[in-house]
């Protein structure tokens, strides 16, 4: 039945054959061979099938060549959150990292702590005013870089 099932649900993946061609002939390059890619950008208007071509891509890695996958999108409100969720989904696939999930702990009670420690007389706690304007004014010039405005939000 799970068989049948998953037969039908790839029988509704139309197009994109190319990009799932490109993804799997990726595997049998060596990384050392400039051919090879370590990102596969997927980007289109809404509603053209990205999350349908990125299970795809997923499921093919996983099933056919073994390989350990996790995805993170913007639910992930930070670094460590898009690094703990990938570990979390390694873990689910059998491959645990013991260690950062231990160094991961460290840091969120150590955050927890400095952003619970009252703040000394005197002292403001947080940023001051002028501070953040000047950094929503750098995020703001480097979302006009090509390449890093994405990565500026």
């Amino acid at each position: 039945m799970q068989e049948l099932i998953l037969r039908r649900g790839n029988a509704g993946f139309v197009g994109r054959q190319r990009e799932l061609d490109a993804f799997r002939d990726n595997f049998g390059l060596p990384p050392e061979d400039g051919r090879h890619r370590f990102v596969f950008h997927v980007h289109g208007h809404a509603g053209v099938g990205k999350t349908w071509l990125m299970r795809r891509l997923e499921q093919t890695a996983r099933q056919e060549y073994g390989a350990l996958t996790a995805r993170v999108d913007e639910a992930a409100g930070s670094v460590p959150e898009a690094m703990a969720a990938i570990s979390e989904q390694f873990a689910h696939q059998g491959r645990e990292f013991a260690a950062f999930d231990r160094r991961l702990a460290t840091y969120r009670q150590r955050r927890h702590e400095a952003e619970s420690a009252p703040a000394a007389d005197g002292e403001r706690s947080g940023p001051s005013t002028g501070s953040m304007v000047a950094a929503r004014a750098g995020l703001t010039g480097l979302g006009l870089v090509p390449g890093v405005g994405a990565l500026a939000g």
